[in-house]
């Protein structure tokens, strides 16, 4: 699967891809909001290994984990994913971006281009997505994207073994299929 926006192309994840996804992979100010990281290096190739083969074959697929590569490098700068539920026609989104790369825009973009797939190609009804609270830049992605915040849910999130409360609290947001075309008009 593939998706091309004004800067970025979505697209699956390779074994060349190592360098760029092990670069944010393994760093923590990038991942630390994230279910996974810092990864070792054996860590990321088995994480681009699943990609590559596992979850492709699956028939239906309902899983899509896909690299946010810049067009005009072709560097991966990050990851999106959302697993969907065909039963509900809906989806749950997630995205990690390099740090290096924030406050250009590519998350914002990447993340349109994910709801355009989604909601257009896919005919899903509700995408959905979870943060932890503490994540102000996300929070700020998923509220320009148009999403709402459906509430808050305590301690739902396992804490990094680091961190001195062993969980914390995670946003829920939704947007639905007509918020969306009502947004595009």
């Amino acid at each position: 699967m593939e998706k091309e926006t004004e800067r970025l192309l979505l697209r699956e994840f390779s074994p060349a891809d190592f360098e760029d996804v092990h670069a944010y992979a393994s760093d923590y100010e990038t991942v630390k909001h994230m279910m996974f990281g810092p990864n070792s290096p054996e860590e990321t190739r088995a994480y681009l290994e699943k990609q590559c083969a596992e979850e492709r074959a699956a028939q239906p697929r309902m899983h899509y984990n896909l690299a946010i590569a810049r067009k005009d490098t072709g560097r991966v700068i990050g990851g999106i994913s959302f697993h969907m539920n065909w039963r509900r026609d809906d989806a749950v989104l997630g995205a990690v971006l390099n740090r290096r790369e924030a406050g250009r825009g590519y998350m914002t973009e990447a993340m349109r281009g994910v709801l355009e797939l989604a909601f257009e190609e896919l005919a899903l009804h509700r995408i959905h997505a979870v943060c932890d609270v503490r994540n102000a830049a996300m929070i700020r992605v998923l509220e320009k994207l148009g999403m709402r915040n459906e509430g808050r849910m305590r301690k739902r999130g396992k804490a990094r073994p680091e961190e001195s409360e062993p969980y914390f609290d995670q946003f829920g947001y939704a947007l639905l299929k007509e918020e969306w075309q009502r947004m595009k008009k």
